[in-house]
């Protein structure tokens, strides 16, 4: 490659003409130009995306309003009932680096109560403050912004703010997506290579191979470009282009990490990070779109709305960690009792939603019924205590029904009469009726 280089600026010297040389400096420097404010609205597209999805994935595991306690030896800050500032919140946001390789901090106020980032002695930047200008933008004015160059203890980022709410509207601080500033560059360098390369190719020989070069890779450019406009507006599947993924240069390898980014976007997205199951937003659309694909068809399928039976005395008498165990062990017994028949989704707290798409409504009654035994015979071993666990569930058939809300609402009903008259069983609509 080194020998290619060298080669292309000794005939460029010989072959061309200062006009010539200035046009392809001018090119080039607008190429760069070009290639680094376009990687640089991406980024700020794509912070924007995954600071939304992980206050989504933070909203989901730790409901309730932020808050901020002091006393003389530390200062706890909480949402809901957890308090934030703790190591097991940590992992949480180590978590979400890990998946998408950015780093997150949540502010009160304008200091740092929870972060990713670390100074040069590896201490987490906890109780540091925040840009005054950045807090007067973010959190006084409360107006998202990005920036593309934020000095934080020396080292300089592009960030992306936006403001922390809770349920009352009031503003108690604000949410960062960051990435190094010298990962972008180096991405406008690889971006930029072979425009570089193509403009002097360009340059030396001025003919129709050149131009076809250069209409080979700006298409490949756009076409990159276009797969992260499609990523930023929340399209996640097959958007990369197959020929860019069997490129060998940089935009096949750019290609290769918007896809592992995808995968990673859909993990924070799709699925409920504690059980596996996938989360009310994403099983909303999967229903939604199931209710679509089957309307006037002859296709049925069933839904099933269960709850854990007492689950409130399992955090209260043993902890939430005990109550997390019990979420995930259910969630694994239905998911292998129905993974032939449909999907699982996790609704909220301790309450799921099953679409049973494979087989008929007996079929279905059936299946539910053996799901209740299995999930009878289930015991949970919490710190040596043998704990037992029972659902109650509501079924319908789905026929008949329009929307996945009329759906919801009905098997729901089903569900508070189950629980209300005894609990761990199954109740269909031919046996409320029956019963009442």
């Amino acid at each position: 490659m080194q020998r290619r280089t060298t080669g292309i600026s000794h005939t460029l010297t010989k072959m061309t003409v200062l006009p010539l040389l200035l046009f392809g400096i001018v090119t080039t420097i607008f190429s760069l130009y070009w290639v680094s404010s376009s990687l640089e609205s991406e980024v700020h597209n794509e912070l924007k995306s995954l600071a939304g999805s992980a206050i989504e994935t933070l909203d989901l595991l730790y409901p309730g309003d932020y808050a901020m306690y002091s006393n003389p030896d530390e200062i706890l800050v909480v949402k809901g009932d957890t308090i934030l500032n703790t190591q097991s919140t940590y992992a949480v946001v180590d978590k979400l680096k890990e998946q998408t390789d950015i780093d997150y901090t949540i502010f009160y106020g304008g200091m740092r109560i929870l972060t990713t980032l670390y100074d040069n002695s590896g201490q987490r930047l906890i109780g540091t403050e925040a840009n005054p200008a950045i807090v007067k933008d973010v959190i006084d004015h409360q107006t998202p912004s990005f920036y593309s160059n934020v000095d934080i203890f020396g080292q300089p980022y592009l960030c992306y703010y936006t403001p922390l709410y809770n349920s009352d509207g009031s503003c108690i601080g604000m949410f960062a997506a960051i990435v190094p500033a010298r990962r972008v560059r180096q991405l406008t360098l690889k971006a930029s290579l072979p425009i570089l390369i193509l403009a002097f190719v360009a340059i030396i020989i001025a003919s129709l191979w050149a131009y076809r070069r250069s209409h080979e890779f700006v298409s490949a450019l756009q076409k990159t470009e276009q797969t992260f406009q499609k990523v930023s507006k929340g399209l996640l599947s097959n958007t990369v282009p197959p020929d860019l993924l069997a490129r060998k240069d940089e935009f096949g390898s750019m290609s290769h990490s918007l896809v592992d980014m995808q995968a990673s976007l859909r993990l924070l997205i799709e699925q409920d990070a504690l059980t596996g199951l996938a989360n009310r937003r994403f099983g909303q659309q999967k229903l939604d779109q199931l209710i679509t694909n089957t309307s006037g068809t002859n296709k049925r399928f069933s839904l099933a709305m269960g709850d854990i039976d007492f689950f409130k005395k399992f955090n209260d008498t043993y902890g939430h960690d005990c109550g997390d165990l019990v979420l995930q062990t259910v969630s694994q017994t239905m998911r292998e009792c129905t993974k032939d028949h449909g999907y699982c989704i996790r609704w909220g707290g301790e309450e799921f939603l099953i679409v049973l798409t494979q087989g008929s409504y007996d079929e279905h009654v059936s299946l539910m019924q053996s799901l209740i035994e299995q999930i009878r015979g289930t015991i949970v071993d919490y710190n040596g205590q043998q704990l037992s666990v029972t659902m109650t569930f509501g079924l319908i058939d789905a026929a008949g029904y329009s929307s996945s809300d009329e759906m919801v609402k009905v098997v729901d009903t089903l569900l508070y009469y189950g629980k209300e008259n005894g609990r761990n069983r199954l109740v269909i609509p031919d046996q409320e009726e029956n019963t009442n």
